[in-house]
């Protein structure tokens, strides 16, 4: 991994760890808020400043070992962190799939990167990037659709996909509103596998454009050369 690579991917890692335990604390204390009488707000507020803090001592412990284990970390753990940052997308973009789709998009730099790294090649390369940019697709329309059916119960949206589609709110109520969020996912489903599967290719293919680069034979000399191992 490059020095530039190594600096951007430490920076992007040293703000999840912070981020995901400040929200689950955040999340966690406001549910025993919810359900547990005689818990001040102040406790609220005092774990999440906790979990803040616990994010950013695990950095300054670990940000070194997570960067160099960045890309040949467990799949498993990496899904599970995705999936944990796509919740706080829908979350900090009120339901709207604008912060999931951006994360589809790193899902599919980092599938390519990881691909880079690993020396794939052929298949591989096209089965890794596939894979990555199908479960991005899928979390961003699933949650797009959880969402949509929800807010199929107010009004205004009601109104709203009326008047885009010169229907009466009641008419899109029901079955119709269902069909049309449905479709709406199925196109969100396949621009996010697109642009993820293409967002894949370009980070793989930066990385084995600077490889040949690097092993360019001088001119009169044979053009064969084979990609070092990163």
């Amino acid at each position: 991994m490059s020095k530039s690579e190594s600096t951007i991917v430490g920076v992007f890692v040293a703000g999840i760890c912070p981020l995901l335990v400040f929200v689950g604390c955040w999340w966690s204390a406001y549910l025993v808020l919810a359900h547990v009488p005689g818990v001040p707000v102040t406790a609220v507020i005092a774990a999440a400043m906790s979990g803040l803090v616990v994010g950013i001592v695990l950095d300054l412990l670990l940000l070194q070992r997570w960067v160099r284990r960045f890309y040949t970390a467990s799949l498993w753990l990496m899904a599970a962190i995705y999936g944990a940052l796509c919740v706080v997308a829908v979350a900090f973009f009120m339901g709207l799939p604008v912060g999931t789709f951006g994360l589809g998009l790193l899902a599919g730099i980092y599938a390519g990167r990881r691909q880079y790294h690993a020396a794939a090649e052929g298949a591989a390369v096209r089965r890794g990037l596939h894979r990555a940019a199908l479960f991005a697709a899928m979390l961003t329309a699933g949650a797009a659709l959880l969402i949509g059916i929800l807010v199929l119960q107010e009004q205004s949206v009601l109104e709203l996909l009326g008047k885009i589609l010169g229907l009466a709110p009641s008419a899109v109520h029901g079955a119709t509103g269902v069909t049309v969020v449905c479709l709406l996912c199925v196109v969100l489903f396949a621009a996010q596998y697109i642009c993820s599967l293409q967002a894949g290719w370009l980070a793989f293919s930066m990385g084995a454009g600077s490889a040949q680069q690097g092993c360019a034979p001088p001119e009169g000399a044979s053009a064969h050369c084979h990609r070092p191992a990163p």
